[in-house]
């Protein structure tokens, strides 16, 4: 099962490395002596005036560099290909020898996955760590980083060695050197032990690159030692910006009910900015920690508001937000009406009957401003069996509302509503009274 596993890591970083190298279908053929002859007669005539005993010279044109590299290309990924297949030791020699030859970093990608692959199945596992530590340091080695992301998978604890001295040799934070460190990150998130947790703090205090800082506190949380949440938990404490939302996010990772407690205090007392609770609103631990918030209070109602805006930021397109949301609702019943519609706006995004039951009272509110708002928020439930409430909202204050409404009646409505569209007909607002009477002549 571990084999299974580790082929599998091997050929999705694969897809990752190579996708987009764009490696050409070949392109190819030549002409023939036969298709020559039934060109233009002044050719063949010319041909046969020169020597009856040259060779016919080809009309291909000379063939495109590019072209070439890109056959080449495709005949050697090929070649690594049919080696994966068959894990013999003359083959991994092969895999060997095209490495240490070959500056192609999309051939290089593929033989590189398929040396791991080769050495999980056990053939000369030891030299193919051995040559990954080796390129994986060689700083002209053109796939390096890929190199070290294998060694990773293979080795575990066995590459640390190799990551620290791949860190050490990071450089200044040139745009080459902070991809390079973000090799590392994701090496080290690949092992990921509590052995590797010094490892990743260095490589923390490296750069300032929030992308590879990100993946380094992805890692810790990975780790999962008390070192590695209270090195989470400081840069949370410490730093801002993206860099809080991803050490934060990390952080969340723990069971620790006093991790997750310092993170509700952090969002109570404002240490966690905007970027930090919109990133820790996607995360799984969400429902718990901003349920706690809301139990033990202790926000302002314009703390309540913001919170909710940077999370409805956070939540955006995420299928999996209803647990959220629903931690959230009581909210829709605060005493502050501000606070009770940004909740209505964002419990709306969740869908379901859950969400429309808490909806539903608000359509009827004394507050014009709440009632729109719960109106727009539970019109996206209106099917045929619940319409005929949208005709309470026709004599609305707001012209907004009651056009929407009127235009919503339009998908469902039937002989049943004649009274009704009869009184709408009689309406102030001629946007209403034309849509009734366009209804009524339907039915008519």
């Amino acid at each position: 099962m571990n084999n299974k596993k580790l082929q599998l890591s091997l050929l999705a970083f694969l897809v990752l490395v190579i996708t987009g190298a764009g490696i050409a279908s070949m392109i190819g053929g030549h002409k023939s002596k036969n298709a020559l002859k039934s060109g233009a007669k002044g050719l063949e005539s010319a041909m046969a005036k020169k020597s009856g005993t040259q060779p016919v010279p080809s009309l291909a044109p000379p063939a495109d560099p590019v072209e070439q590299l890109e056959q080449q290309r495709t005949g050697a990924i090929g070649e690594v290909r049919r080696t994966r297949m068959h894990p013999t030791p003359e083959n991994m020699k092969k895999l060997v020898a095209l490495i240490n030859t070959d500056k192609d970093t999309a051939v290089l990608s593929e033989a590189l996955n398929t040396l791991g692959v080769l050495a999980q199945r056990g053939i000369d596992s030891q030299q193919a760590c051995k040559l990954l530590a080796q390129k994986a340091l060689d700083k002209d080695f053109p796939s390096r980083g890929e190199a070290l992301l294998v060694a990773a998978i293979l080795g575990k604890n066995k590459a640390l060695p190799v990551v620290a001295a791949f860190i050490k040799g990071g450089g200044d934070q040139t745009p080459e050197n902070i991809g390079m460190l973000g090799w590392a990150s994701r090496a080290l998130s690949m092992i990921a032990t509590p052995q590797s947790v010094p490892i990743i703090e260095k490589l923390i205090s490296e750069t300032s690159d929030p992308d590879v800082r990100g993946a380094s506190y992805a890692a810790l949380a990975k780790a999962g030692t008390p070192q590695a949440f209270s090195i989470l938990k400081q840069q949370a404490q410490t730093s801002t910006g993206k860099d809080q939302a991803y050490s934060t996010a990390a952080l969340s990772e723990s069971k620790d009910p006093q991790i997750r407690q310092w993170i509700v205090n952090a969002i109570q007392d404002g240490t966690l900015g905007k970027d930090a609770i919109s990133t820790l609103a996607m995360m799984p631990a969400a429902p718990d920690i901003f349920g706690r918030v809301l139990t033990e209070g202790g926000l302002s109602p314009g703390k309540q508001i913001d919170m909710l805006k940077q999370i409805a930021t956070g939540i955006q397109g995420d299928p999996d937000r209803k647990k959220l949301v629903l931690a959230l609702a009581p909210l829709v019943y605060s005493g502050d009406v501000s606070v009770q519609e940004e909740a209505m706006k964002l419990v709306a995004q969740a869908g379901g009957k859950k969400v429309a039951d808490i909806i539903k009272p608000f359509l009827s509110s004394d507050n014009p401003d709440l009632r729109r708002d719960a109106f727009f928020s539970y019109m996206k439930f209106a099917n045929a069996d619940n319409y005929k409430y949208l005709f309470d909202f026709l004599d609305d204050q707001n012209p907004e509302t009651r056009r929407m409404a009127i235009f919503m009646i339009g998908r469902f409505y039937g002989a049943s509503d004649r009274s009704a569209l009869e009184q709408a007909a009689q309406s102030s607002d001629a946007f209403i009274r034309d849509k009734a009477r366009q209804y009524l002549s339907s039915l008519n």
